[in-house]
């Protein structure tokens, strides 16, 4: 269940990460081993064939980060894995700032897919306060982000940090690369995500972090 979100992002040092597994404990007190083996958590995502041997099981509420140089494919593998999502685990919602509709349509047409009835589009969100609003408004399962610099995120990763902890739900993040290639900005967006993803040509995405399965793991988006 969605958490509900007030409009502002407070410090780093109020976002600590919140269980409901941990409620009345306090925020500072501790837990012992064998209370934590008993505590229940949700099942693993059930992915089957290329997702599965491409991300593993990941947990419903995993994080992802893709980074790559421009026209590799970034946008085109979250059509893909979101349309996934949504015709076998739920509610997306796909927050497009870099495209408009008649760019998504091509994309789809491109890739050939049969659009989910569960899967959504926002192309007015354009703000982390904004896609707050509409993550408090809608029951959605899993949220994606394309980008995060053309939503207006910030690059210490503050504010991406805090909806993660109010919602809970899988996010999927698209963010720019530098010239390398690398994810711009701070370092703390692959330590605190769950599963990376870069792309080792156009069209071939590969994992280089994965909680859930292997690296080095490669899909094949386009040829």
């Amino acid at each position: 269940m969605n958490r509900k979100v007030q409009f502002y992002f407070p410090t780093a040092a109020n976002t600590a990460p919140k269980s409901q597994n941990f409620s009345g404990l306090g925020a500072f007190n501790s837990i012992n081993a064998p209370a934590l083996m008993k505590m229940q958590f949700p099942d693993r995502l059930k992915f089957t064939g290329e997702w599965q041997r491409f991300l593993g099981n990941p947990s419903p509420t995993f994080t992802m980060l893709i980074s790559c140089l421009p026209g590799h494919g970034k946008t085109l593998f979250c059509l893909l894995f979101a349309n996934y999502l949504a015709d076998n685990f739920g509610k997306v919602i796909f927050f497009e700032n870099e495209m408009d509709e008649s760019l998504i349509k091509s994309d789809i047409d491109f890739l050939g897919i049969k659009p989910s009835p569960n899967l959504d589009f926002n192309f007015n969100a354009n703000t982390p306060q904004a896609i707050a609003r509409v993550l408090d408004s809608h029951r959605y399962n899993f949220c994606f982000i394309d980008s995060l610099q053309m939503s207006r995120f910030k690059d210490n990763n503050e504010e991406l940090w805090e909806l993660k902890q109010r919602y809970s739900m899988g996010f999927c993040c698209i963010s720019f690369a530098n010239g390398e290639g690398k994810v711009r900005g701070s370092m703390e967006k692959q330590h605190q995500d769950d599963i990376t993803i870069t792309f080792s040509k156009p069209g071939v995405a590969v994992t280089i972090k994965n909680r859930f399965g292997k690296v080095g793991e490669e899909f094949v988006v386009f040829e």
